[in-house]
């Protein structure tokens, strides 16, 4: 059966076109006329697809393959997914009350909640889905991948689901749980004496030797493609599109991937303009936020975007975020200036406390990047990034299966005791009092 191909790829450095992802893989994964390795993906149907996608009356139910149209496969039967990406956008009203009685801040607050996902609790499943589903289509039997963690656990999944191997080097930070998830379907995994740096090097090496494809990282057209359609779905389920797009930052494809999907409905004058990007890093691994308040101190000189540090295993408790070579930052901290957005850092410390208030006030549980996101929000309004009349949505991009070990940091009180006598009533106002006083007091 023939399957008509819908989209192409363009090269990003030359414009060269490059009919599909078969061309793609076979030369390489770069432009075959320039050698540059990023292109976007480009629909041969005209965007106005995504208005009957994005319709308020269109039930989504086989999650995000509801927008196969505008995503880069050809025949449906290649599908590989578990129903990942229509997942709840709730209101957070709390954080809204706090804006407004802390610093009179009238806004709207959502949190885009991938904290529950199929395989992996983070939105990084988006990524596996589509991954998966394009290397199976395009006859791929093995995948190389560098991971601080994520991406790995969700690669293994989908590509053992669509019955490829894959070979993840991961750094020697990486959680030993995420080690045994990526193993226990049956792929391969090695943990590397060295940082991510060094895990991308031996990945790259490894792929080389063996002619074996290697994940792109975070130009990977595939990845981008995934994750663009968190905007379709603000979309879809939302009266109001948000002016403000905050999410823990490490590699970045996150925004990118915003801004392609930006590009596509622009045409259609749905939207006035893009989101703000404001990116948060951990304080511990944090490149793209020193490079990028340095360069505004400067007043951002010709040529800052090309001057950041490259921090060498970096020690953090969040090895997700521990990308310490940030080579996407020449692309990524232009594309936050457009918007008018910011890049900052936070004390990865009071995730923790972070994360207690958000179980507390909405029975959510989320991993450490996602409770940097919360504490990215609150020092977003101390520092007036967030202003009157924003619609803000957060990305809570993991669960807390994606850390145990966090989980265990998170009790508040353990104590033994030899009968009931020695068993305290509680009281629920008096435990959210000492969390916001614990937030008040937090210097960050």
């Amino acid at each position: 059966m023939s399957v008509t191909t819908k989209f192409h790829l363009r090269c990003n450095g030359c414009g060269t076109t490059i009919e599909g992802f078969s061309d793609w893989f076979r030369s390489d994964q770069r432009c075959p006329s320039c050698g540059s390795n990023t292109a976007d993906v480009q629909y041969h149907k005209p965007v106005e697809n995504v208005r009957s996608l994005i319709d308020k009356t269109a039930k989504a139910t086989n999650g995000l393959w509801h927008y196969f149209d505008v995503l880069p496969l050809n025949d449906r039967t290649n599908i590989v997914s578990g129903g990942e990406g229509i997942v709840p956008i709730d209101r957070w009203e709390f954080l809204e009350t706090y804006a407004r009685e802390g610093f009179r801040v009238s806004c709207k607050v959502y949190a885009h909640r991938h904290d529950d996902n199929y395989a992996t609790g983070t939105f990084k499943d988006l990524s596996g889905s589509v991954v998966a589903s394009v290397l199976k289509e395009n006859g791929i039997r093995d995948y190389v991948v560098a991971s601080t963690g994520n991406i790995a656990v969700a690669y293994s999944r989908y590509l053992n689901a669509a019955g490829v191997t894959l070979y993840a080097f991961i750094p020697e930070n990486s959680s030993p749980a995420q080690e045994a998830e990526i193993a226990c379907f049956g792929q391969r995994v090695f943990r590397v004496k060295g940082d991510y740096t060094q895990a991308k090097e031996f990945a790259l090496e490894f792929s080389k030797k063996h002619g074996m494809p290697l994940a792109a990282g975070n130009f990977d057209p595939m990845r981008i493609e995934a994750k663009k359609i968190m905007l379709f779905e603000w979309l879809r389920m939302l009266n109001d599109l948000p002016t403000v797009y905050l999410q823990a930052l490490s590699g970045g494809t996150g925004p990118l991937a915003i801004a392609k999907g930006w590009g596509e409905i622009a045409p259609l004058n749905m939207v006035e303009k893009m989101p703000r990007f404001l990116l948060v890093q951990s304080d511990k691994c944090s490149p793209m936020a020193d490079a990028w308040e340095e360069a505004k101190a400067k007043g951002f000189p010709d040529g800052w975007e090309k001057t950041y540090p490259i921090y060498s295993n970096p020690e953090t408790m969040i090895p997700t975020l521990a990308t310490g070579y940030p080579k996407t930052y020449p692309v990524l901290s232009p594309l936050v200036r457009k918007s008018g957005g910011e890049i900052f850092a936070f004390d990865e410390q009071e995730t923790v406390l972070m994360a207690r208030l958000v179980a507390f006030k909405r029975s959510v549980r989320m991993g450490p990047a996602a409770a940097i996101v919360v504490g990215g929000f609150i020092k977003a309004l101390r520092q007036g990034f967030i202003r009157d009349g924003d619609i803000v949505m957060l990305n809570i991009g993991e669960g807390i299966r994606r850390a145990p070990e966090f989980m265990e940091r998170m009790i508040v009180v353990s104590r033994e005791v030899r009968s009931v006598d020695e068993c305290p009533l509680a009281d629920r106002r008096d435990y959210e009092q000492r969390l916001w006083a614990d937030v008040e007091r937090a210097d960050f």
